[in-house]
């Protein structure tokens, strides 16, 4: 019976892939089912067990973000992941609540609108890219927005921002329309109504940020006014066109408007006396 194991065990194909831990779901009791993106095969889906006991091997390159060289064994279903070891953890990322954020959207654009075994050129070079300089970026809201717009572009379905996608007119701003796939000149814009202006400084804003030149972003200076008509293009042409409200997104953006509870003062706080704050 053991001999009967052993060779199927080297009878089992296995292949070794360099990716980044997208997500890690609750698996059969102590397992976690984890969906990474690699360099060698895009996006795959796979079995890890035992990851919640106490010295597991496999339990750091589950965690989120986590760079790994990475060991399957092929199975019916989801692959085993049967060895892993960890390259770059992104350790400040899970200790800042707005980086986390930030980078959760790009794992869950990718992982929501990429199916196990495509892959996209580059794009794994530019989520690892884009995790390192999230680490220390001090414009990680302005850093998302570019890379939502390449991963747009390298999928084919970027906007068409730099001229009208109706009559070619180049360069002048307008609205945006998701049916037509970008930015509308006025003159063949619809009737007025709920389709957000864009106007031709914030174009070229954008234009910049989807060349994902990460010193030419940490230099990038963007009105108040501009980043609210880049969060809505960006948000409206993934919906329209990709069929995806990033949860993570709308996770981050309500990060600023939390604020901690105020505490209630104890019966033995000396700033209460009598029931009256002194």
């Amino acid at each position: 019976m053991a001999i009967r194991r052993l060779r199927e065990c080297f009878a089992t194909p296995t292949y070794s892939a360099t990716g980044v831990t997208l997500v890690a779901r609750a698996f059969r009791g102590t397992g976690r089912m984890l969906s990474l993106y690699t360099r060698e095969r895009g996006l795959v889906e796979a079995a890890a067990q035992g990851i919640g006991k106490p010295g597991s091997s496999l339990a750091p390159a589950a965690e989120l973000f986590t760079l790994s060289k990475l060991f399957f064994a092929e199975a019916k279903g989801a692959d085993r992941l049967t060895q892993a070891r960890v390259i770059e953890p992104f350790y400040p990322l899970r200790r800042d609540m707005t980086r986390y954020g930030y980078a959760a959207v790009a794992c869950e654009l990718i992982m929501r609108t990429t199916e196990p075994g495509q892959r996209v050129p580059k794009l794994f070079e530019i989520l690892v890219e884009y995790l390192h300089a999230m680490e220390e970026t001090a414009a990680p809201r302005v850093l998302s927005w570019a890379f939502e717009l390449t991963y747009l572009e390298m999928s084919g379905l970027g906007p068409v921002l730099d001229r009208c996608p109706q009559c070619g007119r180049e360069g002048v701003g307008g609205v945006y329309v998701a049916a037509h796939g970008g930015v509308i000149c006025h003159d063949c814009a619809p009737p007025a109504g709920t389709a957000p202006n864009v106007s031709p400084g914030t174009v070229r804003t954008l234009e910049a940020m989807r060349s994902f030149d990460l010193q030419r972003l940490e230099r990038l200076r963007v009105p108040d006014a501009s980043r609210q008509q880049i969060r809505r293009l960006i948000r409206d042409h993934i919906r329209y066109h990709l069929d995806v409200s990033l949860k993570s997104e709308s996770f981050v953006e309500n990060l600023g408007s939390w604020r901690r509870p105020r505490r209630r003062p104890s019966q033995d706080d000396p700033r209460r006396s009598d029931g009256h704050e002194q």
